[in-house]
C-alpha cells in the first residue's frame, strides 16, 4: 500500500522524495507480507516457494510448542458465482443501477458528518481518465489492495446515499472500462502496482513497468475480488461485465497446494513464486477468493499456530515468524476488523477478535493510554508503521518495513476505532475510540490515519484510501444493522 508524508498545510514534496515514500511503503508489502526463502530455514525449488507447516524451521524462531488449531468453520454461504468462463466482449449499453427499495440510512449526525467527510478523500483522489482512486492524496499511484478499499468505499457512498446515481454510474463504468482494457504482464495477472492517471503498469518505487516485472500479490487481489463480488452481488446489473473481466486472468495461481501463491521479482526479469500471508490476513484473503471458487483450504483449516498470553489475554499467534521464515506474524487489528465488516466472523475468529479487543482494553485500563493498533500511513519518517498487539516475540511492536523499532511512533488508528466501534458498539471502550477519532479530519481531504499515542506529537496527517474507505464500509455495517458487506 502505498504511503506518503500529508501534511495538514500544503507543503510540496520534490519526486524524488515522492519516490522514496512510495518505495518505502510498497516495501512494506514485499518484506512483511510474502515469505522469503533463505536457504537455511527453507526447504526450496529454485521457482517455486511454499511455506507449509512442514517445511518452516520453528526452532529457529520461538520455542513455543504448538497449539492445536481449531478447524475453521465455514462462513455463512452467499451467492457466489459458478465457475467462470471465457472472456467475451462486452456489449455496448448503458448500464444504469438497481436502486433498493430500503437504502441503509446514517440517523446519527455523528455518523452523517463522518461520511461526508470520508467521501472528501475520494472527491479529490478519484481519477476521471480511469475510475482509478490515488493510495494516497495526490498521488496517481495504487495497488490492487487500495482498489479494493476504492471500490468498496464508492459502494458505501453509493449507499448511503452520499452520491447520486448518475455519479456512482460514472465511478462503476469508468473503473469496468479500464479493467477491460487493462494492460497485464506474462503471468496473466495484474501487475502489483499501476498508475491511476493513465492505468499503466509501475513497479513498487511508481517508475514505469511496461512489462510487468513487478509480480503479483495473492492478498492484494483478494481484496479486490472482495469487492468486485460485493458489486456484483448488490448491482447484478455490472455481473456480466466483472465475470468477464476476471474470467481474463489467470486467478488459478493464487492458489498453490491449498496456499496462498503469490509472485516477486528477482534479477535478470524472473519472478519467483512465494506463499503469501499470515495468520489473519491469509485466512481474510482466502474467505475472499473463496467466493469466486478459488479454494484456498489450507491457508483457512491448516495454519501453524501458537497460543501466548499478553496482559494475561490469550491470543492465536503465526507460528512462521521473521527469523524462521523470512516474514513477520504481525498480529494486529486490520484483517479480523475487515473479515467482520465484510465477510462475517467465523466462530475461531469472532474468538480471537474479541481477545484481540480485551488485549487493547486492558492496555488502556494499565497505561491509560487509548490504544487501537493497525498497520498505517505516519506523516514522518519512517512514513509506514506496523502496530501491533504482538510480532516475533515481542509484545506492543512499532516497527517500520526494516523491521527498525519505532516505539515513540505509537497511533490510535482512525479506521481501527470507527471499525470497531461499528461492530461492538455495545462496548463503552469502542464508544471511546469512535470519540477519540471522530475530528480527526480535513475539511477537504478526507479522514487522517490517526493521533500519536505521544500526545505533544499530535495528529498523523498521512491521507490515504484505506482510512477513508474503511471509515465508509463501518458506516454502512452500523446503517445495515451489523449486517456484512457480501450479505
Amino acid at each position: 500500500m502505498a504511503n506518503f508524508n500529508q501534511a495538514l498545510g500544503n507543503r510540496a514534496t520534490d519526486l524524488i522524495g515522492l519516490n522514496n515514500v512510495i518505495l518505502e511503503s510498497a516495501l512494506y508489502l514485499e518484506i512483511n507480507r510474502h515469505s522469503f526463502c533463505p536457504q537455511e530455514v527453507w526447504q526450496c525449488t529454485p521457482s517455486v516457494i511454499i511455506a507449509a507447516p512442514d517445511n518452516f524451521n520453528p526452532d529457529s524462531g520461538n520455542s513455543e510448542s504448538t497449539a492445536p488449531v481449531e478447524e475453521v468453520k465455514p462462513v455463512p454461504k452467499p451467492t457466489i458465482s459458478p465457475p467462470l468462463v471465457a472472456p467475451k466482449p462486452t456489449p455496448e449499453k448503458t448500464v444504469v443501477p438497481t436502486e433498493n427499495i430500503s437504502q441503509p440510512r446514517l440517523t446519527k449526525e455523528a455518523d452523517l458528518i463522518a461520511a461526508q467527510r470520508a467521501w472528501k478523500y475520494f472527491e479529490r483522489n478519484w481519477n476521471p481518465q480511469t475510475g482509478l482512486v490515488n493510495s494516497s492524496h495526490n498521488i496517481a499511484w495504487t495497488t490492487w489492495w487500495d482498489q479494493g478499499s476504492a471500490v468498496l468505499g464508492i459502494f458505501a457512498a453509493r449507499q448511503l446515499n452520499l452520491l447520486s446515481t448518475d455519479v456512482f454510474r460514472q465511478h462503476i463504468n469508468t473503473l469496468l472500462k479500464t479493467l477491460e482494457t487493462l494492460p497485464l504482464p506474462a503471468t496473466g495477472l495484474p501487475n502489483k502496482a499501476y498508475s491511476t492517471s493513465t492505468a499503466q503498469m509501475q513497479k513498487l518505487n511508481n517508475t514505469p513497468d511496461p512489462e510487468g516485472k513487478s509480480g503479483w500479490s495473492a492478498l492484494d487481489l483478494a481484496r479486490f475480488l472482495l469487492a468486485l463480488h460485493i458489486l456484483r452481488s448488490h448491482y447484478p446489473e455490472y455481473s456480466d461485465r466483472i465475470n468477464h473481466i476476471v474470467a481474463g486472468w489467470k486467478l488459478t495461481k493464487l492458489v498453490k497446494d491449498g496456499w496462498l501463491n503469490g509472485g516477486v521479482p528477482e534479477s535478470g526479469g524472473k519472478i519467483r513464486e512465494v506463499q503469501e500471508g499470515r495468520l489473519g490476513y491469509e485466512q481474510y484473503a482466502a474467505h475472499s477468493l473463496k467466493l469466486w471458487n478459488i479454494q484456498a483450504t489450507k491457508a483457512l483449516a491448516h495454519p501453524p499456530s501458537d497460543k501466548v498470553q499478553v496482559d494475561g489475554i490469550t491470543l492465536e499467534i503465526d507460528r512462521r515468524n521473521l527469523k524462521n521464515s523470512g516474514a513477520t506474524n504481525y498480529l494486529t487489528n486490520d484483517p479480523y476488523l475487515l473479515l467482520g465488516l465484510e465477510i462475517g466472523w467465523t466462530d475461531a475468529i469472532k474468538a480471537q477478535a474479541e481477545n484481540l479487543l480485551k488485549v487493547q482494553v486492558q492496555r488502556f485500563k494499565r497505561t491509560n493510554i487509548l490504544t487501537a493498533v493497525n498497520e498505517d500511513s505516519l506523516d514522518r519518517p519512517p512514513y509506514f508503521l506496523y502496530y501491533s498487539v504482538y510480532a516475533n516475540g515481542v509484545t506492543w511492536p512499532a516497527t517500520s518495513v526494516s523491521e527498525k523499532s519505532y516505539p515513540h511512533l505509537r497511533f490510535i488508528s482512525t479506521k481501527a476505532a470507527f471499525s470497531w466501534y461499528a461492530l461492538m458498539p455495545d462496548d463503552p471502550y469502542t464508544k471511546m475510540l469512535r470519540d477519540a477519532v471522530q475530528n480527526l479530519a480535513s475539511l477537504k481531504n478526507g479522514y487522517f490515519t490517526g493521533k500519536y499515542e505521544n500526545q505533544e506529537l499530535g495528529i498523523n496527517n498521512s491521507l490515504d484510501v484505506n482510512t477513508n474507505a474503511v471509515i465508509l464500509e463501518s458506516l454502512l455495517y452500523q446503517a445495515r444493522k451489523k449486517r456484512s458487506l457480501i450479505f
